[in-house]
């Protein structure tokens, strides 16, 4: 009887380990793939493996870079997010590249999320750090755009209502003078509209030195 169980007891770790050496040939198939950037093809491979071990943690991470790379970002989400929840190593990573996934989707307010969380996780990340830092900057640059175009339109709003209600006191027999006032004001907005140009071309090159959309990406 003894001789019987250390006999079944053998053939599942036999099998265990014939499963593992088998994750562990595609995850090295995928990552083979990968390096040569034949994106696609490193997909399939962890997606191989997803099928039989939907919770490996390695699988999902390497599918959500595969998925980035592709420029297919809902899709990394979803495989970070869930690499993110699996217990192992790859925790904070995946809620690394999560935020980029989300700053690459124009979703910044996610992107500042996952990269907060990332740092909980690991204060000394400092790629993590100067990706939070560069994407709170332009959501606040974003704000205050959006805070003078509002006030520029109400401005625009009351010029407007003022010009009409000038003009209904305008006596019909000057044609003339409201036609060079209408000029004006044309000659007025058009002002407006190139020192607000200005004003934002200086506000943009003068907040970073990098390119809007240069985050810190890491090496995988």
């Amino acid at each position: 009887m003894k001789m019987n169980k250390w006999y079944v007891f053998l053939v599942f770790l036999l099998g265990v380990t014939a499963a593992q050496a088998g994750v562990r040939g595609q995850l090295r198939q995928g990552g083979q793939f990968y390096e040569d950037q034949k994106y696609g093809s490193a997909l399939n491979s962890y997606t191989e493996i997803l099928k039989e071990h939907p919770n490996n943690q390695r699988a999902l991470f390497n599918a959500g870079n595969a998925y980035y790379r592709l420029n297919e970002y809902t899709q990394a989400e979803e495989m970070y997010q869930k690499a993110a929840q699996q217990n192992g190593d790859l925790n904070q990573s995946a809620l690394f590249n999560l935020g980029n996934a989300y700053y690459r989707a124009g979703n910044r307010e996610k992107a500042i999320e996952s990269y907060k969380a990332a740092i909980l996780q690991n204060p000394q990340d400092k790629e993590a750090i100067h990706n939070l830092q560069l994407v709170m900057q332009q959501q606040q640059q974003q704000n205050q755009d959006n805070q003078n175009n509002q006030n520029n339109q109400d401005q625009n709003s009351d010029n407007q209502n003022q010009q009409n209600e000038d003009q209904k006191g305008q006596s019909p027999q000057e044609p003339q003078d409201s036609q060079k006032q209408n000029n004006q004001l044309d000659k007025d907005a058009a002002d407006r509209v190139m020192a607000m140009a200005k004003e934002n071309e200086y506000r943009r090159t003068g907040t970073s030195n990098r390119r809007p959309d240069q985050t810190v990406e890491k090496d995988w």
